[in-house]
Order: C-alpha cells, then structure tokens, then sequence
C-alpha cells in the first residue's frame, strides 16, 4: 500500500510564491541596473551594458508566462529611466523584503558630482606624500620614501642583496689588480649584473630611501638589524642560553631589567678569562608549562675565536645554567656557526613583542628584552642607513 504526502501548500499557493520570487528578482534587478546606469553616467564609461541582466529574465518567463512579461516589461522601462528620475524603490510581496523604504536625498546629487570631481584631477605622487597644513607642516614637498622593513622577512631578503651588491663592488675593484688583462667590457658586464640586482631590489622595496631609523624603525626591527650584521662578522657565532630557576629568578626580580642583568654577568664572566666580545641577545620564554627547568632563556650572537668555543661554553654554563636539566638536545648552553644571518636574526625576534608586554605586566614598567652594547646600535643604525642610500641610488 502507498501512502501518500499530503502537500503542505494550498491549492493556488504555489503560483502565488512564484510571483512573489519573480517580482522580487524583477524588482531588484531593477534595482541593480539603474545603479549601473547611474555610475556610467557619472564616470562616462560605456562598459555598463543592460542587454546582459535582461537575459536573466528568460528562465523567469518561461516559468509564469501570463505574469511575467509585465513584470519585465516594467523592471526594464524603469532601467531605462535616467537616474534623476528614479523615485523610492517599492517594497516587495516577498518574504525576507526589507521593511524600510530608501529615499533619494534631493542634495546627495549635488554632492556626489563634488566627491567625484577629483577624478578629473590629476594627480601625482608628490601630491599625496605632501604633508597636510599643520603646526609643523613645511611648505616645501615632504622627501618621499620607499616601504617599510616591516618584517624580518622583507628585511633580511634587502639586507642580503645589499650585502652582495657591497661584495660584488669590492671584487670589482680588486679585479684589475689580480688579473691586468682583465678588458673593460669584462668590468662592464659585472657592472651591468649589479645594476640588474639593484633594479630588482627597487622593484621590489621601492626606490624610495628607507623610513627614519629612529622615528619609524620599531624596537624589534632594530634588534633584528643588530643581530643580523654581528651574525656577519668574522667569528660570529649563535648562542643559546637556557637560564636555570637561580639565574631566571634573579634576573626578572631585580632591578634593571632582565636582559642587561644577564647581559652583564656574561661581560663579567668572559673578561674573567681574557675573553673580549661584541654580543646581542633577545629574552623569551617557551610555552611548554613544564617547570623542571625555567621557561626563560636567551637567544644571541657573540664573537669568539674557533678554538675557545668549547671553554666559553663551559664557563657560561657554570655561570647562567647551572641547575638546569638537561632533556633531549635542549642543552644548557649551544654556540655554534651561525647558518643563516638572516635566518638567525629573525629567529631570535620571534618572541619579541610577546616577550615585552610580559616584562612590562609583570613589572610594571615599561622593558625591553634585548641587550646590545651601544656600539653595535650604532653600526646597525649605519649599515641600515647605507641600505637606505642604496635603495635611494
């Protein structure tokens, strides 16, 4: 035996629902077409055809033939209308239609036509980098720079080609030195690669000098620039510290911040054996929750000689680390070559910004969590202005 559904929908109620869709699709078309219409006037384009939206209206007429040409037939002559003419759309039968009736504002017109005649201005690039009048505007062309290094990414790609650029200049001036036979077309094809490189370098950066260091470098980039250039010194190496409870507890307890306290039992215990360095390093925790070990530890750059790697490390690990466990290949204290200076930096800054609103929550005050002599600030300051000049070249 089959049971039949009985149908939810009253007799007559589907083709009620039908017209219902057909003058609500009719009706926003309408809508969406004398937009268009209106924006062509406006900009003067001849792109906003309406011979393609009528076309939606086929499979519609198909459906409910007896209805649906007069409402096309009304969609379109109001299309077609100017748009100065076009009155309050008409609330729809369907469900879901909004309730609210939009008005045309009698100035909106008018202020439209402002808004939009900037467009036939011409504009330059001069004009928009220009300050807006101020106390401290000036009332020459402010100097226009290139992008941002935002991103230890963008920054250490920059930096490595303006690394080679410098290299490639210094082999070429040694070149006729080692080789006197080497011809001037020869100069001037490696001349020619390094332009290439530079040009690539602008296309990518911009052309633009680079952002003031001080005013629109942030703390982090700054540390990064640091670590990055000792990465490239002779000698370099990376350094990880893992801190025992001791050591970590001491340090976030008192009263300079965390990383210069750490930063000066280094020196100390270094210069105890005649070990002179150049050393930058940034303060983070992991995340692990674990508390055998302190989660603080430090990630850097030093330069020592080869053969006092092995005796640095020792005395830093009875200095810092000393109580710590060690678990896996997490050790104590790791020196070792560094890899990458780029890779290496941005490593290191990782935690930055998380790192620094811990210090300054749990301390109240306002730290930093990276250590760097002020020498080595200041040849990072210069080797990112040389960057910036080369950029600007």
């Amino acid at each position: 035996m089959i049971a039949h559904q009985k149908s939810p929908f009253k007799e007559g109620e589907v083709n009620d629902i039908l017209k219902r869709l057909t003058g609500s699709f009719a009706q926003r078309n309408a809508e969406a077409v004398s937009q268009q219409e209106g924006f062509a006037g406006l900009f003067q384009d001849d792109e906003f055809e309406q011979d393609e939206a009528n076309l939606h209206f086929s499979d519609l007429d198909e459906l409910l033939p007896q209805h649906s040409a007069d409402l096309t037939s009304k969609s379109r002559a109001v299309a077609h209308r100017a748009p100065e003419s076009l009155l309050a759309i008409e609330t729809g039968l369907f469900a879901g239609e909004p309730s609210y009736v939009l008005q045309r504002d009698p100035g909106g017109e008018k202020e439209a036509k402002q808004d939009a005649s900037f467009l036939d201005e011409p504009c330059t690039l001069s004009q928009a980098d220009r300050p807006l009048p101020g106390v401290n505007a000036k009332s020459s062309r402010s100097k226009r720079y290139g992008r941002t290094l935002s991103t230890p990414g963008r920054a250490g790609l920059v930096a490595n080609f303006h690394l080679s650029h410098a290299e490639r200049l210094v082999a070429i001036a040694n070149l006729r030195e080692l080789d006197p036979t080497l011809s001037d077309d020869q100069l001037k094809k490696l001349l020619k690669i390094d332009a290439f490189v530079h040009t690539l370098v602008q296309g990518y950066q911009g052309n633009g000098e680079l952002p003031d260091w001080a005013k629109f470098v942030t703390p982090e980039m700054k540390q990064f620039f640091r670590i990055y250039l000792l990465s490239t010194k002779p000698g370099a190496k990376t350094i990880t510290i893992r801190l025992d409870h001791e050591t970590a507890e001491a340090a976030l307890a008192g009263p300079r911040p965390p990383a210069n306290h750490l930063g000066e039992i280094i020196k100390r215990t270094l210069a105890k054996h005649c070990v002179e360095t150049d050393m930058t390093f940034t303060l983070e925790f992991n995340h692990t929750g674990r508390t055998e070990n302190h989660p603080a530890h430090i990630h850097g750059t030093l330069c020592i000689p080869d053969d006092r790697v092995d005796e640095v490390t020792e005395t830093l690990r009875n200095a810092l680390a000393e109580g710590y466990r060690q678990r896996y290949k997490n050790l104590a204290v790791h020196i070792e070559k560094p890899r990458s200076a780029h890779w290496w930096a941005a490593y290191c800054v990782k935690e930055y910004d998380t790192t620094a609103i811990k210090l300054t929550t749990d301390r109240g005050r306002k730290t930093r969590p990276d250590y760097a002599a002020r020498k080595l600030t200041q040849d990072a300051k210069a080797f990112y202005k040389n960057i910036s000049a080369w950029l600007g070249g």
